[in-house]
C-alpha cells in the first residue's frame, strides 16, 4: 500500500486489515505524545481481495483506553482526525488516545448513508510509554523551551556563590543553576511541572 503524504514530517504506518476473516487485531505501536504526528492507513480487504471504501461511507472509530475512558471520532464530525483517501481508511493518533500507556484496544466500523453497519474491524494500539512524563519538555525544541522559559521568567538573580540563578513560571518543571566555569545545570521537579 502506498501512503499518500500531507507533510514530510507526518509519521505514516500502513496496515492490511481483513473485512471478513476472523483474525486476531494486529497490535499497532506507537508512543505517547505522537499527536498529530502519526497516522495509520488501512487497507481493507473482503475474502482476500483488496476493498475499496465508497464514497459517501461514515467511518466510525472507538476505543477504550487503559484508564478506562473511551474516546470516539467519525469522518462525519473530525475529518482531518479520521478520513478515507484512494479507497483506504486512514486514522491521525491524537493524545486523547496516546494519554495512558499499555494496549488500547479500537473498533472501526464502517457505515452507510443511513447509519447500518457495512462493515468492521479491529487492532490495537500499543502505547509506548514516552522517556519523560513532560508532555511540554517531550515536544520542545532547545529553542522553545529557552523561549518559553524567558517568556514566563518570574525572576533572575545571582546567588550567594555568585551563581546565575532563573525562576520561571512556565509549567516545565525545569530548574537551572550555573557552576563556576559557567556550565548550565538543568534539572526537572516532576511536582512543577504542568506540561
Amino acid at each position: 500500500m502506498q501512503m499518500p503524504k500531507t507533510t514530510p514530517i507526518t509519521i505514516q504506518q500502513a496496515v492490511d486489515l481483513s473485512l471478513t476473516e476472523n483474525l486476531v487485531p494486529p497490535v499497532i505501536h506507537v508512543k505517547q505524545y505522537d499527536h498529530g504526528a502519526r497516522r495509520i492507513g488501512c487497507s481493507l480487504y473482503q475474502d482476500s481481495i483488496l476493498f475499496t471504501v465508497p464514497e459517501g461511507v461514515i467511518i466510525n472509530v472507538t476505543g477504550t483506553r487503559s484508564d478506562g475512558n473511551v474516546f470516539q471520532y467519525s469522518s462525519e464530525a473530525d475529518p482531518e482526525i479520521v478520513y478515507t483517501e484512494n479507497g483506504c481508511v486512514y486514522l491521525t493518533i491524537t493524545d486523547i488516545m496516546t494519554a495512558n500507556t499499555g494496549r488500547l484496544p479500537v473498533d472501526v466500523t464502517l457505515l452507510d448513508g443511513s447509519g447500518a453497519a457495512v462493515g468492521s474491524f479491529s487492532f490495537t494500539l500499543r502505547i509506548e510509554r514516552a522517556a519523560l512524563e513532560n508532555e511540554g519538555l517531550t515536544k520542545a525544541s532547545y529553542s522553545g523551551t529557552v523561549s518559553r522559559v524567558a517568556e514566563n521568567m518570574v525572576e533572575c538573580s545571582i546567588n550567594d556563590d555568585g551563581y546565575l540563578c532563573i525562576e520561571s513560571d512556565d509549567g516545565l518543571g525545569l530548574s537551572f543553576s550555573m557552576d563556576g566555569e559557567g556550565k548550565i545545570t538543568i534539572t526537572y521537579n516532576e511536582e512543577e511541572a504542568s506540561g
